[in-house]
């Protein structure tokens, strides 16, 4: 019994150590940005064989919200990169389907990609720029309705999510950007003749 004792404080000491809060364990921050990313000329109407192209950068340097100084985002994370993904779909009556881009992907001169059903777009820091760069489209081949996908399974659906490729035990960044060339849903929807 006087075991038991003893072994009961222990057990709760140990139960309320338990850290359920993942992101304070990981290390990770959560950013609001406007304007990161857009569709480079973006049109209702492409023809086929044009190229949709997708520009994303992230100056060092951040305005945050509710703080009077610049966020350093590369001291911060000290990642040497920022990663994005997007998808193409295609219109099938009123399904839409996802489309491989595995061949149709045309790399700009910034940055790097993973390329197969979707873009895992790298934006690579650029220290003439002083800034994390990426661009690089999609060439759509055939005529009908489309739409590059930038959703994300979080409650920001309707913004493009950028997080760092921080390295060690540095903190993880967290990026969810408004667009210009996006709906509320998070798409850019065109017609391709």
């Amino acid at each position: 019994m006087k075991k038991l004792r003893y072994l009961l404080p222990a057990l709760a000491l140990l139960l309320f150590a338990c850290d359920t809060d993942d992101d304070g364990f990981y290390n990770a921050v959560y950013v609001q940005a406007a304007g990161l990313m857009t569709i480079e000329n973006p049109s209702a109407t492409y023809n086929a064989g044009d190229v949709v192209l997708v520009e994303a950068h992230i100056p060092r340097l951040l305005p945050e919200a509710g703080q009077s100084e610049l966020l350093d985002v590369r001291a911060t994370t000290g990642a040497n990169s920022f990663q994005f993904s997007f998808f193409l779909e295609k219109l099938n009556g009123s399904q839409w389907e996802l489309v491989d881009v595995t061949g149709n992907f045309v790399a700009g001169t910034d940055g790097s990609a993973n390329v197969g059903f979707f873009v895992q777009g790298f934006l690579e820091f650029d220290g003439v720029a002083d800034e994390y760069l990426f661009d690089g489209g999609v060439r759509v081949m055939q005529p009908g309705t489309y739409r590059l996908n930038f959703s994300n399974n979080t409650d920001d659906f309707e913004k493009v999510f950028l997080r760092s490729n921080s390295p060690g035990n540095n903190l993880v960044m967290n990026i969810f950007s408004s667009s210009p060339s996006l709906d509320e849903t998070g798409v850019f929807e065109f017609t391709v003749n």
